[in-house]
């Protein structure tokens, strides 16, 4: 954004802190909610979209309640990998075992399902020394990637294949990502417009005060 004067910075952060609270609502108000993939995907996305810092005791407290549900998982692979992301990246204890009742006669695990493929990629990269099982995914469903970008698929879909072969989730810079997915989650035929506009509100906010600072800096 061009350089924010001081009354259209004011009005920014009185506006995302209306918007911010409305965010932190919808986050309590999924602690209630017994749909699993649409918990992990608002974590996910807060995470993506660059705004999760200021909710981390809230997003904590979500993923422990995922963590100790009683199933411990889901029939879903989308759904087992994207737990399995986030916990692992969040500390948590989590077997790769949960990965073994989605193996296919040959061993492999993959979909056929684009944005599945994805997050099983992304899932595997948060592997520590030895899991063979997420190593194997890596390998097998890396090729399987790579195919895909020969084919017709969608501008968006194609370019986060793309992205995604280019450096897994896990390994992305936060600021770039929150740039770049704001722009992806905002074409979405399906995303929150309260959580869009608090991003947006927000990364315009943090411009200002870093260009004001590299101002200081170099003067």
């Amino acid at each position: 954004m061009p350089h924010a004067l001081p009354s259209q910075l004011l009005t920014m952060k009185e506006r995302a802190q209306v918007k911010e609270e409305e965010v932190r609502r919808i986050i309590l108000e999924s602690f209630a909610s017994s749909d699993l993939a649409q918990k992990l995907e608002l974590v996910d996305t807060l995470q993506r979209i660059g705004v999760d810092y200021h909710y981390k005791k809230e997003i904590n407290d979500l993923l422990c309640s995922i963590y100790n549900e009683e199933d411990g998982g889901s029939d879903d692979l989308y759904v087992t990998s994207l737990r399995f992301y986030l916990l692992r990246k969040h500390g948590y204890t989590i077997s790769a075992d949960v990965f073994e009742k989605f193996r296919d006669k040959q061993g492999n695990i993959s979909s056929d399902d684009v944005s599945c493929l994805l997050m099983l990629y992304d899932a595997a990269h948060v592997r520590t020394h030895g899991e063979e099982i997420l190593d194997d995914m890596i390998t097998f469903n890396k090729s399987r990637l790579q195919s895909l970008t020969m084919k017709n698929l969608e501008p968006e879909l194609a370019e986060e294949v793309r992205c995604t072969l280019e450096t897994p989730r896990f390994r992305r810079v936060e600021r770039v990502e929150a740039r770049r997915y704001i722009s992806v989650y905002e074409k979405k035929a399906v995303h929150d417009g309260t959580i869009l506009e608090f991003a947006k509100l927000d990364y315009n906010i943090l411009q200002a005060i870093y260009c004001d600072e590299l101002k200081e800096l170099t003067m």
